[in-house]
């Protein structure tokens, strides 16, 4: 390599040292305003916040995020319990913990309303707690990182990364959501992997995304561990694509909470016992998942239509259309284990199974119910439940 080439090279290298020795840290101690911290922050800097119990005046947010590239970094100290956390703590009108949107882009603004994204968001070490809506929530974010946090009884969602892109949600708890514990919507390309979920109607759900992979987490005492939800009852517009949702190698087990949802609400109507749910979705792969003690169902395979007028006869397609293809289609079901599923399930009209498929396909219904896929799931003698008269389907296999 020529000298002068070397010297260039280099001296790119020092100065990328030096750009990023340059980024600024500030740090914020107990009884500071660490929303003012934020609200101070350039874009790229990082925020270290010591262990203690925050509250901040903002009417709507226990946080707000709207600085590109902000690091926002609790100094957790382990082994003291509470009392090493860093912990964000409702108060006031607040409705979610922390919110990391463009400035101008609310909660209430619509898919495409936003004009700007914000570019970047890292948390790490927070512990969010009591908030009556979301816990850490990302709206028309890319690039997110969602690092070893804590959401502790936020009542509809826990974390919940929506219309946001390039994410990773990794090795965080959530606990107590009467929706779900976390939820991925209308986001692409996100990876969830070593998260705990637990005592929340829903462990984890998806809906109208796009490249989301879910490995080595553990949903249990779930009403549902892991719900794959049609765009009816998303809440959020749809995405051109909504594929490839790839659900490996997690353990999915005592899903048997007494459903703590309103009734009147959608999550309502699920049934206790219910390890993992395709409701009316399409081309995803469940596979090597370990799927057991969910006293109804280990895993169901079920068309939007039918699911939604067995739980309510007078709600059908024909009175209340679906936004897209009631089918679940193109799923491949492959090398899971089961063990111990549908020991007890409720009075709802359907047995306890390990595996249960219903789809209603013409002429009497919507629903086409193909190039679905179940093989190598194990043990070889496992119960099942299907409304396809061949037993469980394998054409697209």
């Amino acid at each position: 390599m020529k000298r002068s080439r070397l010297l260039s090279l280099l001296a790119l290298a020092v100065l990328g040292i030096a750009t990023t020795a340059d980024a600024k840290v500030t740090s914020v101690q107990p009884g500071e305003d660490l929303q003012a911290a934020i609200d101070a922050a350039s874009a790229g800097e990082t925020i270290l916040v010591e262990p203690g119990v925050y509250t901040t005046s903002n009417a709507d947010f226990g946080l707000r995020i709207a600085t590109d590239g902000l690091r926002l970094i609790g100094k957790v100290k382990k082994g003291l319990g509470d009392a090493g956390k860093v912990r964000l703590v409702a108060s006031g009108t607040q409705r979610t913990g922390i919110y990391a949107a463009p400035a101008a882009c609310g909660p209430q603004v619509p898919v495409g309303g936003c004009p700007d994204e914000l570019q970047g968001f890292y948390i790490r070490g927070f512990t969010v707690e009591d908030f009556p809506l979301n816990g850490i929530q990302t709206r028309f974010v890319r690039d997110f990182q969602i690092i070893r946090n804590e959401s502790v009884r936020n009542l509809e969602n826990g974390i919940y990364p929506t219309i946001s892109a390039n994410g990773r949600v990794e090795n965080n708890v959530s606990y107590g959501s009467l929706d779900t514990a976390m939820w991925i919507a209308a986001s692409t390309d996100v990876r969830v992997t070593g998260n705990d979920l637990y005592e929340s109607t829903i462990g984890l759900e998806i809906s109208v995304a796009h490249n989301v992979t879910v490995v080595h987490n553990r949903m249990h005492d779930n009403t549902v561990g892991v719900a794959l939800i049609h765009p009816n009852g998303a809440g959020n517009l749809q995405l051109p694509v909504m594929e490839n949702w790839l659900i490996v190698k997690n353990h999915i087990y005592d899903n048997n909470l007494p459903n703590p949802a309103p009734p009147s609400s959608f999550q309502g109507a699920l049934p206790a016992g219910v390890g993992l749910l395709l409701l009316g979705v399409d081309h995803h792969v469940v596979a090597k998942n370990k799927i057991e003690s969910n006293e109804f169902i280990g895993l169901g395979v079920m068309g939007w239509c039918t699911a939604t007028s067995l739980a309510d006869p007078s709600r059908n397609c024909i009175n209340d259309p679906p936004l897209a293809d009631p089918s679940a289609d193109y799923n491949l079901i492959a090398g899971n284990r089961f063990l111990d599923n549908g020991g007890n399930p409720p009075p709802v009209g359907l047995p306890g199974v390990y595996i249960l498929y219903l789809q209603t396909p013409p002429p009497a219904g919507p629903e086409q119910a193909v190039g679905n896929c179940f093989e190598n799931n194990r043990p070889a003698d496992f119960t099942f439940f299907s409304s396809d008269p061949d037993g469980l389907p394998t054409d697209g296999c």
